[in-house]
This record gives structure tokens, C-alpha cells and sequence, in this order.
């Protein structure tokens, strides 16, 4: 029986995946600068002796939330990626994807979360008269953080719940896009599942399949669902990638050109906020995706082994970064900067990119011992968890 979508996902070349590694290592960078910046440095309107070269650092620095539209396309790409392509093999297994997705997102989770609990804990009891972890904190949209500190809102996080039915937990705001991940997780192979039963004319499992598609888009709502047409945009990618291949460089190259001026005009109209409809986080993902088409068929930057290298590593501590970095800034802001954020001169910049180092060393050093261990966990939870007797296909 071939799969729904009759597709084959084509396999990736050693380019393309450094092409991926990288992009994803820079947009996890790309989230951490954006908080550090709007952490420990005044606004730009704010800003004693605004200058151009100013100008260009608040400016790049400003993309957090392009970013995780990224992430959002890269992880409908690699993901449907690889269920369709276990559809198409016919090797899918439930099981084998809930450990493989569970895996992948608890090992960096839960220490994430403990390690959020330990900087916020000690941050309001050592800093408590700063009242950064008892007031609102200016330019971020999540409330008082040591209302966020619950046991319940703890487990709500760990169970993803975040966004839904509790909030982020204590500081760490970043997290709701895990709530968005998990559940596109679970949405996309039900859907998908639903709609071969219905190509297979399996009428009570259509229907159940999509009772239950329906009854999880229900319970998200439609701001995750929003959402979940950027992710959807990397598994149109995937088809793409698969049906068709460039053949011609020439035509490669002007597709790129073309397909970089429309992301850029997207990021530009979202930072500017001189088109809605340009700069929307659904026009940004959609030229991201059409970029990206673009960058899997360069064949460039493996000639030797520094960049492949170069990129793993900062792809191998991209959801390290991005799950631990919130808590550990705010902790250093509540330690360095209390009364009022920096102005931007040479000695504050400097200081910053000091914090961002050490925030990027903790995050790698953490890694060593949770997202580097993913295949080790993954393994474990393959021999701990029981093979069932039969699973819906």
C-alpha cells in the first residue's frame, strides 16, 4: 500500500545536512542574542548616541521570533521526513516514533526545567530586591515569575501542556514552543494515519483517527494551529525535495537569488512592520521554505571537513541553548544589572558578549551530558519499553 502522500523522502546529502546543521545552530544563536540584548540593554529609542553601526547590531539581534519559525519549518521538514519515509518502507511503528520523539525532547526537558527551577529560586531569594523576579519584566509578555514556580505549572510544562492549560514555567518563556512541537508531533502522523485509513476504505478507523485529529486541534487551539501551517510548510518542502530535484546549476543559482531577496523581504517587513502582511509569521515561513529548496541542492562547503564539523557541533547544542539560556540570563541580569539596562557603549558590548559566551559555554557543557546522549536514552527506552502485539497502521 503506498502512503498517502505517494512519496518517497529523497535522502540528504552530507551538504545538505551541514546546510541544516548550521542554519538550525544560528537560529537557536539567533533566539539567545535577542533575549540578551533586550535583557541587559536599553531600547534603541533609549539609546544615548544612537550611531549606524548601532543601528545594525539591534537590528540583527531582533530575530528571536523568526527564528523559532524556523526551527517550526526545519522540524516539519526532518520530521515528516522521516514518517513518511518509514510509511513508504513500510517499518512505521507508533511505538518506535513516540520513543524516538520523547527521546529527543526529554533528554534536554526535564534537566532544562531543573535547571530553570535552580537559577529562578536562588535569582528571587539572593536578588529579591531587585524585584526583577517579583514585577513584570519590561519587553517580554510572560507574567511575574515566581507565580510561574508551581509544582503544577511544572508538571503542566513537562507534560506540554504549556500555553494550553498552565503557563511557561517560572522564567522560561522559551519553552512554549515546545508545546507548539510536541503537539504538531502528534497532529501530523495522526492526520496522516487518518487519511490512508480513509485511501484504504477502513471506515472505523478513519473515523476514528480523525475524531481524534480533530478532538487534539480542538484541544491546542487555533493559535498553535496557526502554527502548525508554518510546520506543515517543511513537510510541502519534503515532497518538494523528493519530486524535484534541480538539474540544471544555472537555474539553481537564480533560484536561490530569487528565493533569498523574498526571505529577506520578509524579514525585513517583519522587523519593520511596514507590511503586516510580508512580515507575518506565515509569509516568513513560507519564504524560508522556498529558500531552504534552494540551499538542500548546494553542493558546496564539504570539500573539506571544517565546516560539517563546525556546523554539527553548533547543531548539536541548538535545543540545549534554546531550553536553558532564558533562566541562566535572567539570573546573570538580576546579579550584574539590576536598577536599569546598559547603554550600548564599547565596554557594555563587550560585557555582553562575554555573557553570551558564557551562556553559549553552558549550554555546550550541559549538552555533554543531555542532548548528546539522545541515541543512548533512545536505546534505553527501545529495550525498557514492551513491543505491543499489533499497531494501527
Amino acid at each position: 500500500m503506498k502512503p498517502l502522500l505517494n512519496v518517497e523522502p529523497r535522502a540528504l546529502t552530507p551538504a545538505a545536512s551541514a546546510h541544516l546543521d548550521l542554519i538550525r545552530g544560528l537560529a537557536a544563536w539567533a533566539v539567545m542574542l535577542g533575549h540578551l540584548r533586550a535583557l541587559f540593554f536599553a531600547e534603541f529609542q533609549q539609546v544615548n548616541r544612537p550611531s549606524s553601526l548601532l543601528k545594525v547590531i539591534y537590528f540583527f539581534t531582533g530575530f528571536g521570533n523568526e527564528a523559532v519559525l524556523v526551527f517550526f519549518v526545519l522540524s516539519g521538514f526532518l520530521i515528516s521526513s522521516a514518517i513518511l519515509g518509514r510509511r513508504a518502507s513500510e517499518t512505521w511503528s507508533w511505538r518506535d516514533y513516540a520513543i524516538d520523539r520523547a527521546s529527543r525532547l526529554y533528554v534536554v526537558l526535564i534537566p532544562g526545567l531543573f535547571f530553570g527551577l535552580l537559577w529562578d529560586k536562588l535569582g528571587s531569594s539572593i536578588f529579591a530586591s531587585t524585584g526583577i523576579y517579583s514585577h513584570p519584566l519590561d519587553n517580554f509578555a510572560f507574567a511575574i515569575v515566581h507565580t510561574r514556580m508551581g509544582i503544577g505549572t511544572f508538571l503542566g510544562n513537562m507534560f506540554f501542556l504549556q500555553t494550553i492549560v498552565v503557563p511557561t514555567f517560572g522564567s522560561n518563556g522559551p519553552l512554549w514552543s515546545l508545546a507548539n512541537e510536541f503537539w504538531y508531533y502528534v497532529l501530523f502522523p495522526v492526520a496522516l494515519a487518518a487519511g490512508i485509513a480513509w485511501k484504504k476504505r477502513s471506515i472505523l478507523g478513519a473515523i476514528a483517527l480523525t475524531i481524534l485529529a480533530a478532538l487534539v486541534a480542538v484541544f491546542v487551539g487555533w493559535q498553535i494551529l496557526a502554527g502548525f501551517l508554518i510546520w506543515l510548510a517543511g513537510t510541502v518542502l519534503v515532497v518538494a525535495y523528493s519530486k524535484w530535484p534541480f538539474r540544471s546549476t544555472a537555474r539553481l543559482a537564480l533560484y536561490v537569488v530569487v528565493s533569498l531577496l523574498v526571505l529577506l523581504a520578509c524579514l525585513v517587513a517583519a522587523r519593520t512592520g511596514k507590511s503586516v502582511e510580508l512580515g507575518s509569521n506565515l509569509a516568513v515561513g513560507i519564504g524560508f521554505a522556498l529558500f531552504l529548496f534552494g540551499v538542500l541542492h548546494m553542493n558546496c562547503g564539504t570539500g573539506g571537513t571544517s565546516y560539517p564539523r563546525v556546523a554539527h557541533v553548533l547543531a548539536g547544542f541548538s535545543y540545549s541553548l534554546y531550553v536553558l539560556h532564558f533562566p541562566f540570563l535572567l539570573f546573570l541580569r538580576a546579579w550584574i544589572v539590576p536598577p536599569q539596562r546598559w547603554q550600548p557603549d564599547a565596554a557594555h558590548l563587550a560585557l555582553g558578549v562575554v555573557i553570551g559566551v558564557a551562556t553559549l559555554g553552558f549550554a555546550w557543557l550541559v549538552s555533554l551530558f543531555t542532548e548528546n546522549k539522545t541515541r543512548v536514552a533512545r536505546q534505553w527506552m527501545r529495550h525498557v519499553v514492551p513491543v505491543a502485539d499489533s499497531e494501527s497502521q
